[in-house]
């Protein structure tokens, strides 16, 4: 959802010709959400080890996107 809303307020501010978000957060944001969701696919389906690297996947790509999207 926060993929989205950033898309939103990029739209609106495209529009009313505000500075807003940059590039890197209207792209970031999208590709971190899918491979979020792919990752936490695999670990909510596999077993053992590939479930445990693949839940703490999600774990790295939530605080690589935090660190370089929000508080960079």
């Amino acid at each position: 959802m926060l993929a989205v809303g950033v898309l939103v307020v990029g739209g609106v501010c495209l529009v009313n010709g505000a500075s807003g978000p940059g590039v890197a957060m209207l792209v970031g944001h999208p590709v971190a959400a899918v491979v979020a969701l792919g990752l936490q696919r695999i670990a909510d389906r596999r077993y053992g080890r590939v479930a445990a690297l693949a839940g703490a996947g999600v774990l790295v790509v939530a605080a690589l996107a935090l660190t370089m999207l929000w508080w960079a």
